[in-house]
C-alpha cells in the first residue's frame, strides 16, 4: 500500500514538472522535435479526411446517387454495344473470307449480298436480300455462305432487291446426295420453318446418322457438293419404297447477315 502511494506520488511530480516547464517555455524545443516528427503524416491523414468530406458532399441526396448510377450504366452499355458490334465485324469479315476462298477455288461466278429483313409471314421462311435484277441476280440461283454451306436458293428478283428462300420454308426443294455408299440420291424439302428433310431416298439403301448431305447437281442452276446438312435421324416404313431423313443444316439461317449469290451455274 506504502508502495502504490510513492508511486502515484512520483507520477503526481512529474506531471506537475512538465506543466511547469511547458508554461515557462523550456520544453520548446523538444515539442519542436515532435511537431517535425508527426508533421507529414497528420498532413496527409488531414488530406485524406478532406477529400472522403468532398466525396460525402458530392452525393448528399439520392439524386445525386441516382444520376451517378446512370451515368455508370450509360458507359457499361456503350462499352458492351461496342464490343458486340466489333464480334459481329469479326464473324462477318470471317464469313466472307471463307466465301471469296470458296468461290475462287471452284471458279464460280458471284454477287455478294447483304440480308436487309426477313418475311414475318409464319408459313414462310425467307429472306429480303440487297441486290436485284440490275446487278444479276436470277429466280433459282443458290445463295451460299462460308465454305458452300447452301442457304437457300432465289425465289423472287426485283429490281433493287431479292427474295431468298431458305432450305426450311414450305415450299424449298433442292435435289441432293447422302455421301455414303450407295451415293443416296432424293429431295431436301423444308417444313415451315421447323425441320428440314430429304425424301423419296430408296428403301435398300443405308443412311446413317451424321452421313453428310450435298446437293447433286440434277437441277438447273444448282451445282454438285454444296453442303446442306448431316443426317441427324432416319424414318423407315415397313413395305414403302422410300426412306427419309431428317437433316441438320450447316447453315444458321437465323444468323444470315452476308452471303453469295451463286450465277452462271452450268
Amino acid at each position: 500500500m506504502r508502495k502504490k502511494f510513492f508511486t502515484l506520488l512520483a507520477i503526481s511530480i512529474v506531471l506537475a514538472i512538465t506543466i511547469l516547464t511547458h508554461y515557462l517555455g523550456w520544453l520548446k524545443p523538444v515539442e519542436s522535435f515532435f511537431r517535425y516528427i508527426v508533421n507529414p503524416g497528420s498532413k496527409a491523414m488531414y488530406a485524406l479526411s478532406v477529400k472522403i468530406n468532398n466525396t460525402e458532399e458530392e452525393f448528399t441526396t439520392s439524386e445525386d446517387l441516382l444520376e451517378a448510377y446512370k451515368k455508370i450504366k450509360d458507359e457499361w452499355l456503350k462499352n458492351k454495344i461496342n464490343e458486340v458490334e466489333l464480334e459481329t465485324l469479326r464473324q462477318d469479315n470471317e464469313n466472307l473470307r471463307q466465301e471469296l476462298n470458296f468461290i475462287k477455288t471452284k471458279n464460280y461466278d458471284s454477287i455478294g449480298i447483304e440480308v436487309i429483313g426477313k418475311n414475318i409471314d409464319p408459313t414462310e421462311s425467307t429472306l429480303i436480300i440487297n441486290r436485284g435484277s440490275k446487278d444479276g441476280v436470277r429466280e433459282g440461283s443458290p445463295v451460299v455462305v462460308g465454305n458452300g454451306i447452301l442457304v437457300g436458293k432465289i425465289a423472287k428478283v426485283e429490281e433493287k432487291i431479292s427474295v431468298v428462300r431458305l432450305l426450311d420454308d414450305n415450299q424449298s426443294k433442292v435435289a441432293a446426295t447422302v455421301i455414303n455408299y450407295e451415293k443416296s440420291v432424293g429431295l431436301i424439302e423444308g417444313g415451315y420453318g421447323i425441320s428440314v428433310q430429304m425424301n423419296f431416298i430408296p428403301q435398300s439403301e443405308s443412311i446413317g446418322v451424321g452421313d453428310i448431305v450435298v446437293t447433286s447437281g440434277l437441277e438447273e442452276k444448282m451445282p454438285r457438293g454444296l453442303l446442306v446438312g448431316a443426317v441427324q435421324a432416319v424414318e423407315k416404313e415397313a413395305h414403302q419404297p422410300f426412306q427419309k431423313a431428317v437433316i441438320k443444316p450447316f447453315a444458321k439461317f437465323d444468323k444470315v447477315t452476308i452471303a453469295s449469290v451463286l450465277i452462271n451455274v452450268e
